[in-house]
């Protein structure tokens, strides 16, 4: 009797352990969140505002750009942002065509337009490609941890 009483609780356990999940759920209010901070993000590239665009991810958060070296923390993060404007960079557009995740981290991927207007004279060019993009949510908040991204190929822009 004990013998069996002791493989039904073991039995019992077992399944609550398999079907449950653990850690907080990642729901359609995450997706939504992780949505508004890329939209939150490519409005802060078109403002050009780099502190901005910083504050939206962790403290040490991660860019790592095409041909460039990686940029880690925040402070290097906004530095990336300021080059990147001086560079000409503008016009951002997102697309995340897959937002996903499982408890306190999600990733996005998706495509990105942009213009690049050099300020030497050189002539506009319009770039595409894609990213994948990893957060985290602490306090309640979600933040960018990591982002990569690649362009497909540059072109002149329209009207250059």
């Amino acid at each position: 009797m004990r013998i069996t009483l002791l493989a039904a609780v073991v039995a019992v356990q077992l399944c609550a352990a398999c079907s449950g999940q653990s850690g907080p759920r990642f729901d359609k209010a995450d997706v939504d969140n992780i949505t508004k901070l890329i939209e939150n993000l490519r409005v802060a590239f078109n403002a050009k505002d780099a502190a901005k665009a910083a504050t939206l991810y962790s403290t040490t958060g991660v860019v790592m750009p095409p041909n460039k070296p990686v940029m880690r923390g925040r402070q290097f993060v906004e530095q990336y942002y300021k080059d990147r404007f001086a560079e000409g960079a503008g016009n951002l557009e997102l697309k995340a065509g897959d937002v996903s995740g499982q408890g306190t981290l999600a990733y996005a991927s998706g495509d990105f337009r942009l213009n690049l207007v050099p300020a030497d004279g050189k002539p506009p060019r319009r770039d595409r490609g894609k990213f994948l993009w990893v957060f985290r949510e602490s306090n309640n908040q979600w933040l960018i941890e990591y982002v990569i991204f690649s362009s497909d190929f540059t072109t002149p822009a329209p009207g250059a």
